[in-house]
């Protein structure tokens, strides 16, 4: 990856991407701030896939300054460029200030949007618990919720077409149904669309969620297990492990009450770019909510939370929790929850990281994680 240069080398801009759509948008709107500014500066293009993979972006198009990516996933508009630039050129170059100023641009480009939430189901009762969750949320920003349903039909000497024939009628009645016991409940421009997909529930979902522009993926989980399954090996899990679309996993039995109060669990690292935090934020700001960051350092004495939480918070009311303890992280974690009243628990999902390593001691111990409130799962691969 190209190292950040100083003042006497000048900046460097990087364009990350394939040639797509938002790709070439991305660009001419670069050219245009840059135009704007009357500044001369080469913008590189970079498109080989092994170049790609040393930026470790999750996603592109994506724009670096100075080898600092500061979108990722989005195409921010001339003016936020613009800003960008000014703090970049102002003289005192100061990459805290320029991650702040991309956040913000970020935000603006899609501060109030979750146009689609995809909402898997199975026809049962926690399924139908997420949905009724699911339209409350939609009914705060407008967003059109798609009901899935998929089936697998494994073949059965002269029997697999009837019997798949008759899975996907049924699944078609069920769905009429149950959308027409959710129409009522929308209100302020959502609204429901249905989809009924054949294969492995895992890899359709994920493949619907990525080719689908969803904001977010809201499912139930099972049994009096809690959020346990999130963790093991359940269709959630899997969803999880392979998709970057946001979860929103919802206890069995949970009542929908609005996110007043949210705990955000985090470990010591960094957030790489405000795409991670978008929904958190998203919906910290239309439920005016309260953020309360948690951080448990667990005897190693790291360096607690990382500036970038900060950064990619700003705008959204939040506070910082600081606890030593090398007990579980699970007890802490819920001990907090309870003790703040939250209506909604966030935590990150890294390749290898905090999220697994929090729930290892549950499997291993045979410790039930037990939040009584959803948990929304973030992804940071980058």
């Amino acid at each position: 990856m190209s190292e950040g240069k100083g003042p006497e080398t000048g900046p460097s801009i990087e364009l990350l991407g394939i040639g797509s759509s938002k790709h070439r948008q991305l660009k001419a709107n670069l050219q245009k701030a840059l135009n704007e500014l009357s500044l001369d500066i080469p913008v590189q293009e970079i498109t080989d896939i092994d170049e790609l993979m040393r930026y470790e972006v999750s996603g592109i198009p994506a724009l670096a300054i100075n080898g600092q990516v500061l979108f990722q996933q989005i195409v921010p508009s001339v003016e936020d460029l613009i800003i960008v630039l000014k703090v970049l050129l102002s003289g005192s170059i100061n990459q805290e200030e320029m991650l702040r100023q991309a956040a913000m641009a970020s935000r603006n480009q899609t501060s109030n949007l979750m146009k689609n939430i995809l909402v898997p189901t199975d026809f049962s009762r926690n399924a139908e618990n997420a949905l009724l969750y699911a339209v409350e949320i939609a009914n705060k920003f407008g967003s059109k919720i798609t009901l899935l349903n998929t089936f697998k039909v494994y073949s059965s000497a002269g029997m697999f077409l009837s019997v798949e024939s008759y899975m996907e009628k049924d699944a078609a009645a069920q769905l009429l149904a149950t959308m027409n016991r959710m129409e009522p409940l929308l209100h302020e421009g959502a609204t429901i669309e249905s989809k009924i997909l054949r294969g492995e529930a895992v890899p359709v979902i994920t493949d619907l969620a990525e080719k689908g522009d969803y904001s977010l993926i809201i499912m139930g989980t099972q049994g009096a297990s809690g959020l346990r399954e999130v963790f093991t090996g359940s269709i959630t899990n899997g969803v999880m492990k392979s998709t970057r679309t946001p979860i929103l996993a919802i206890p069995s039995g949970y009542r929908y009450r609005p996110v007043n109060t949210i705990v955000f669990a985090i470990d010591e690292e960094g957030i790489s770019h405000a795409g991670v935090t978008s929904v958190l934020v998203k919906l910290a700001r239309a439920f005016s909510s309260k953020v309360h960051v948690f951080h448990q350092d667990l005897g190693s004495r790291d360096d607690g939370i990382d500036p970038t939480v900060d950064i990619f918070l700003d705008g959204v009311a939040h506070s910082f929790h600081y606890e030593l303890d090398e007990q579980n992280v699970n007890e802490s974690i819920n001990s907090f929850v309870n003790d703040y009243q939250a209506n909604l628990l966030c935590m990150v999902r890294r390749q290898r990281g905090f999220l697994e390593e929090v729930f290892h001691v549950s499997a291993t111990t045979r410790e039930v994680f037990n939040s009584p409130v959803p948990l929304l799962i973030l992804h940071d691969e980058g």
